[in-house]
């Protein structure tokens, strides 16, 4: 049943604000006490196992009144999030959401609370505080990542989302068991809770919101390689077990073909048969175990894997056939095979392995 907005108290009395920080500065304290100014009575902080230096920070905040939980250790920022929901849960079981902010002054406090009160009217979905990336004054890396990112949300999901790396975000109380069942620790987290919210077909609200980047985003902690891997780590992943299975399928047809059956005279459709089977049984294993971590039964996957195996391999030359007719025949089997390439990430993703965690 859809929640009811809110009539009988204001948002900034039951939404709640939650701040991850680590290793913050006095741009916490700063919207924190703007926060509270600006009438928001219900504000938690994760700490997310910064060091001794920001103790004092920690304990300023403590007197404002902000609520403040911490990690022994660095968790990173999807762990810090998922705490910081428990404890809004356990603190003010009456909450009726979550707005989302980081802890380096880079939202301002007007949009903080007009997240809040948007949320407070449309209690059902999930929004976004987008930014507008056009500005001179946006660093490089910063705008043409989103970019790539918001690209491969759309590719993946079909929704136009301009800000996909957005730390401001309205989440409704009624989500909080979601967002805390989706999967990653660190800075994917916040990738695969669009995508996961996409595809359980939650709604995806966009509000415009100021864009603010202080001394060319040097405070922020996400580490380029190693970061990015994470956000796009099944893709990438998926992508690897599929060269992986290329070169076995290459090296057993060429072992099959020397040593097996050298002497039939249909020796080369018998090796690319055994060669084929060989690296399809790889790649589900890898795939399985590897891109997607599903927990679902061997057999049950195993079986869709092969119809899926059986499809493509149809459409392929099937598709090679028809688009050979217009093109050459590598151009035709490169871009038939790159589509359905897509398509079988997509499918394995959604249907094969859809108990995936």
């Amino acid at each position: 049943m859809p929640m009811e907005p809110m009539t009988d108290r204001t948002a900034r009395e039951t939404v709640a604000v939650l701040i991850p920080a680590y290793q913050p500065d006095e741009k916490l304290l700063a919207t924190a006490e703007s926060c509270l100014r600006a009438g928001v009575r219900r504000l938690l902080v994760v700490d997310d196992g910064s060091d001794a230096r920001c103790a004092p920070v920690f304990s300023a905040l403590e007197k404002l009144g902000v609520t403040v939980t911490h990690h022994e250790k660095n968790r990173g920022k999807g762990a810090a999030l998922k705490t910081g929901i428990r404890a809004v849960r356990e603190t003010w079981p009456d909450a009726t959401g979550v707005v989302t902010a980081d802890a380096d002054g880079q939202h301002a406090t007007e949009d903080i609370c007009a997240l809040m009160d948007e949320l407070a009217q449309q209690p059902d979905g999930i929004l976004l505080g987008t930014r507008d990336f056009s500005g001179d004054d946006v660093p490089f890396n910063s705008r043409h990542g989103n970019r790539i990112t918001s690209a491969i949300f759309r590719l993946i999901t079909g929704i136009r989302c301009p800000d996909t790396q957005t730390g401001l975000r309205a989440i409704p109380a009624a989500l909080f068991d979601f967002a805390l069942g989706v999967e990653g620790e660190r800075y994917e987290y916040e990738m695969n809770f669009l995508l996961d919210a996409a595809e359980r077909r939650y709604p995806l609200r966009f509000h415009p919101i100021r864009t603010i980047y202080l001394d060319g985003n040097q405070t922020s902690h996400f580490r380029v390689v190693h970061d990015s891997y994470l956000v796009y780590r099944r893709p990438i992943t998926f992508l690897g077990v599929a060269l992986a299975s290329l070169l076995i399928d290459l090296v057993a047809f060429k072992l099959f073909d020397a040593f097996v059956f050298p002497g039939l005279s249909a020796h080369i459709m018998a090796a690319t048969a055994a060669a084929r089977i060989l690296s399809g049984a790889a790649n589900f294993f890898l795939n399985k175990h590897v891109t997607f971590r599903s927990k679902g039964r061997t057999g049950s996957e195993s079986l869709r894997y092969l119809v899926l195996f059986l499809a493509v391999m149809f459409l392929s030359g099937r598709g090679v056939t028809l688009l050979s007719r217009l093109l050459p025949t590598m151009l035709a089997k490169i871009l038939v095979d790159g589509v359905l390439f897509v398509v079988n990430y997509f499918v394995e993703r959604k249907w094969v392995f859809r108990e995936a965690r």
